[in-house]
């Protein structure tokens, strides 16, 4: 669920979007401007610029959500490793121009690249434009990388910087995936994650069906896919079909997790199976055993993604720290009443 270049599936829009960052810093083109939906894959595109650019770059990479707006200098002179002692904010910008004028001359070149930009305040872009704005005669002294959400490029136009965004930038928006596209990214994913054999375990209804589901979204593909895996897993199915690609959008709802259907301490365990023929017995306690396996499994799998949802919120640690106890405790007590069960059954 992390931007992790080493998973990254170049589609033809990812391909497109790379050429793009890859022309404005031949280029030298001061501004650009990379744009997709939450989960496109843009951090992951980033990330993989930045371990290309090579020894004649120096690149800083901010994410300004909890920034003040007055100490955003400071976080772009200390994300560089300027040594601030006796500058006050006013000093700021002529520290960093020194600091870019010294980089020039060394034959470095500086890229700073504010991520997440979409929540950019007005002041902080006035600040961004000015520092776009330096240059030599020939050379902009800074390459600035805005990479954002689609509101991004509204909030430009919004406000004063638009007419320098018009003359100087690339500007390139990140889509999700094409329908066709589906099947080889999660093949591709699969051949990373270390398979080398059967690796079409979704069938094709199932891959339409994700994309249905996913708009073609990268992230939220993997939401499902990686649900559906941990279902087929629990079915022991050796193919994913559509009927579970519909069963995890239901269950998820995809839009946030709950863990529920747990029971509780004071419920009574289910009753013994009585009467018939012992084969038919066993088959009844086999089945019941499965079924509370299937959802012991996605218990399992609603309290990773409560995890990664509660992480990717930025959450303090303690927080998450006690909201997984709590987690745990609950599975711990799921698991016991689990074993009641079967030892009931068994009986």
């Amino acid at each position: 669920m992390t931007p992790d270049p080493a998973y990254l599936f170049m589609s033809r829009g990812h391909a497109d979007t790379y050429a793009h960052l890859e022309y404005a810093l031949k280029e030298d083109r001061g501004f650009v401007v990379v744009t997709g939906e939450v989960g496109s894959g843009k951090t992951s595109l980033i990330n993989l610029l930045i371990g290309g650019v090579g020894a004649h770059f120096t690149v800083g990479v901010l994410n300004p959500d909890i920034a003040q707006p007055e100490r955003f200098m400071a976080m772009v002179c200390r994300q560089f490793g300027l040594d601030l002692t006796g500058v006050d904010t006013a000093g700021m910008p002529e520290a960093f121009r020194d600091f870019l004028i010294r980089q020039r001359s060394a034959g470095s070149r500086v890229i700073l690249i504010v991520d997440e930009a979409q929540g950019l305040t007005d002041t902080i872009i006035e600040e961004i434009r000015m520092l776009a704005n330096l240059k030599t005669e020939r050379h902009y002294l800074v390459q600035i990388i805005l990479v954002g959400q689609p509101e991004l490029k509204q909030r430009l136009q919004q406000n004063r910087v638009t007419e320098f965004v018009q003359r100087g930038t690339v500007c390139c928006h990140l889509s999700g995936l094409e329908k066709d596209e589906v099947a080889p990214y999660i093949r591709h994913r699969l051949e990373h994650a270390g398979g080398s054999n059967g690796l079409d375990i979704f069938d094709h209804e199932a891959i339409g069906s994700i994309y249905q589901y996913s708009r073609g979204i990268p992230r939220v593909t993997n939401i499902i896919s990686d649900a559906a895996l941990v279902y087929g897993y629990a079915d022991e199915l050796k193919i994913i079909g559509k009927k579970v690609i519909e069963e995890v959008v239901k269950d998820r709802d995809m839009g946030g997790v709950s863990i529920g259907g747990m029971r509780q301490g004071n419920e009574a365990p289910l009753p013994a199976q009585a009467g018939g023929e012992s084969g038919a017995i066993d088959t009844d306690i086999r089945r019941d055993i499965e079924k509370k396996m299937h959802s012991l499994e996605k218990t399992l799998y609603r309290i990773n993604q409560e995890l990664n949802t509660r992480n990717s919120a930025r959450k303090g640690r303690d927080e998450v720290g006690l909201e997984l106890t709590e987690i745990l405790k609950r599975l711990e007590d799921r698991q016991t009443l689990l074993l009641e069960d079967i030892r009931s059954l068994l009986h």
